[in-house]
């Protein structure tokens, strides 16, 4: 008796996904547990496993396609084993792994395994579902090739290599996992200079279907599921949040040789990243502006002041913005927060969030200084009502205690809500912040 196996509930209100890759064929015989397809949803890219094992009689799903909870993507002839029980199993797996081994909220990428047979090209590699489609596409045996991430993972720059478009000399590859550049690199102006190293090399065309529109040739690319929420998210803050910027500038020398005086007393061994810094100055701020740690409810007619602090902080990765954020980040030294900010770091070079580390943010971060850049007007973090944008810091003159010396400054843009904050209000906050941060003694009080 033929039998469907349905797009199971993939758990945290997901209701559709698409799919990346079908990895087996119509009259293929399954095994129990075999991976069936390859999924992205907003929350996650995972492998779906087979709860039964039997031959393939009908798949009716291909690459490239949205699929919503609960539609049909295979059907069994019924022959085999039988494991009703495991479905349930199997489906529950799916979510747990796509919560706990994979980026949340706007985005990122599970570390799955390769199925243990398949159609598909089969591989050992340790590397994310992503890097072994890019390499699918690339045409690279991905087990050949030597893993430079963390744990000896493949990265899509690994990948691109081996294919003959290294990134030697300093320049990057499209889309490589080394181009991900977290927020939480430090801001120092003894960082070296993005530039060469955000030159993108072309690897062929885009993505897409080609087509052509009334001026010439086009291609059709379906958006991903982490880019459609990240444009609901934005089409939600721009259009109900008043956006306004309040932009400066801070002398940060003698935060620079702090930071530079802590990692000497440990011998080099350990560090602080200046972002680490910035969050404990924020946090102190916050307490004495709590307005930028709230979110307004119109609907009741309330602010609602939050009486805890996780500070949002913004990463690109290879598949979108995302915003994991540090719990209770108040309550934590300068130290303890460096900690968590290498933890941040390390998930973006893997892409991995688990759901939990992205939602209950308060206050954004968001550091274009990483890639080079000196002010923006960052878009807030819906339902958050502020969010800091940091600059690049870097030598430049400035008037010093009556005199023209070079100092590190770092430029700054705080975008907040006008329905809940005045003007007034951001430029007070915006002031403490200079306190803090050009006086750093003052966060050890």
């Amino acid at each position: 008796m033929s039998r469907d196996f349905h797009l199971p509930d993939l758990g945290e209100g997901i209701i559709e996904a698409q799919i990346i890759q079908v990895m087996v064929k119509e009259g293929e015989h399954i095994a129990e547990d075999q991976s069936l397809f390859e999924v992205e949803t907003d929350k996650a890219a995972v492998e779906i496993p087979s709860p039964y094992e039997g031959k393939a009689e009908k798949v009716h799903v291909t690459d490239g396609q949205t699929v919503n909870v609960g539609d049909v993507m295979i059907t069994f002839d019924g022959a085999g084993k039988s494991a009703p029980a495991k479905a349930e199993k199997s489906s529950s797996r799916t979510a747990a792994e796509g919560s706990a081994a994979s980026a949340a909220g706007h985005g990122g990428v599970a570390v799955a395994e390769p199925p243990a047979t398949s159609s598909a090209q089969k591989t050992t590699a340790a590397a994310a579902p992503a890097v072994r489609k890019f390499a699918r596409e690339m045409g690279v045996n991905i087990d050949n090739i030597h893993g430079t991430g963390p744990g000896g993972r493949v990265t899509k720059a690994d990948v691109q290599a081996a294919g003959g478009g290294g990134s030697g000399g300093g320049v990057v590859a499209a889309g490589a996992a080394s181009s991900v550049v977290p927020a939480s690199q430090p801001v120092a102006a003894s960082a070296p200079a993005p530039t060469p190293a955000l030159l993108r090399t072309v690897a062929g065309p885009p993505p897409g279907t080609p087509d052509t529109d009334k001026w010439g040739s086009i291609r059709r690319s379906p958006l991903a599921q982490i880019r459609k929420t990240i444009a609901k998210q934005m089409n939600i803050s721009v259009s109900t949040i008043p956006h306004v910027t309040h932009i400066d500038e801070i002398d940060v020398t003698e935060m620079e040789n702090m930071r530079k005086q802590y990692k000497e007393a440990y011998g080099g061994q350990r560090r602080v990243t200046a972002m680490a810094f910035i969050i404990h100055a924020v946090c102190r701020a916050l307490k004495n502006y709590p307005i930028f740690n709230a979110t307004l409810d119109l609907d009741a007619g309330e602010t609602i002041y939050k009486e805890y602090i996780n500070i949002g902080v913004a990463v690109d990765t290879e598949r979108g913005l995302v915003v994991p954020n540090i719990r209770n980040a108040d309550q934590m030294s300068v130290s303890m927060l460096a900690g968590k900010l290498g933890e941040i770091a390390a998930s973006a070079r893997e892409s991995k969030f688990a759901i939990e580390d992205l939602r209950g943010g308060t206050f954004t971060l968001t550091n274009v200084g990483a890639l080079g850049g000196t002010f923006s007007t960052p878009i807030i973090n819906h339902p958050e009502v502020a969010i800091l944008g940091l600059g690049k810091a870097q030598p430049k003159p400035w008037v010093h205690n009556g005199e023209i010396a070079i100092r590190t400054i770092l430029p700054f843009s705080l975008s907040f809500d006008h329905r809940v904050a005045d003007g007034a209000e951001a430029a007070r906050f915006c002031g403490e912040l200079k306190v803090y941060l050009s006086n750093p003694v003052t966060l050890l009080v």
